[in-house]
């Protein structure tokens, strides 16, 4: 053994060392599984809405669950407040169904104790390959007979202007 490999292996060693410490605080520091499967329940319900697919709604929350919004028309902001039920039966008596996508762009997590989750989703509203708003969506889930349910939806509108 050379003076440079006696002197290299302990550098090595070191650099190995931090390498593995980095690893494992990754991991620590990464994305829990609820915050996986509640980011993955939010696409979920933003894609089977987006497709139409109005059926497989109702699983998806509890049976008390509100529907909330604040959208940008035509220079004016309009909420509103809705039940589930009162939302789900207005969206069932639709004739036609306009096929939407609404992909995330990034989720902000928080979850209490495992049983209450707070989803800020940001989100781009796309009909028809065209970009129609920027919708910054709210959910409040919660974990109902051990799955995550919405027990909230809201999302506010701010229409992408046509330049």
């Amino acid at each position: 053994m050379t003076k440079l490999d006696s002197a290299a292996r302990p550098i090595f060693s070191s650099i190995v060392g931090i390498a593995v410490l980095f690893a494992l605080l990754s991991n620590a520091w990464g994305e829990s599984d609820d915050e996986r499967i509640v980011k993955d329940l939010v696409d979920q319900f933003l894609i089977t809405l987006g497709d139409g697919d109005l059926d497989a709604l109702p699983a998806m929350f509890v049976s008390n669950a509100n529907i909330g919004t604040a959208s940008l028309r035509e220079g004016k902001w309009v909420a509103s407040t809705k039940t589930f039920e009162e939302w789900f039966s207005e969206l069932k008596a639709e004739t036609t169904w306009t096929r939407f996508r609404e992909p995330v762009t990034e989720f902000t997590v928080h979850i209490e104790d495992g049983q209450m989750a707070f989803v800020r989703a940001d989100a781009t509203f796309i009909v028809e390959d065209r970009v129609v708003s920027h919708n910054i969506d709210y959910f409040t889930l919660v974990r109902d007979g051990g799955a995550w349910r919405f027990l909230s939806a809201s999302y506010v509108a701010r229409p992408v202007s046509a330049d």
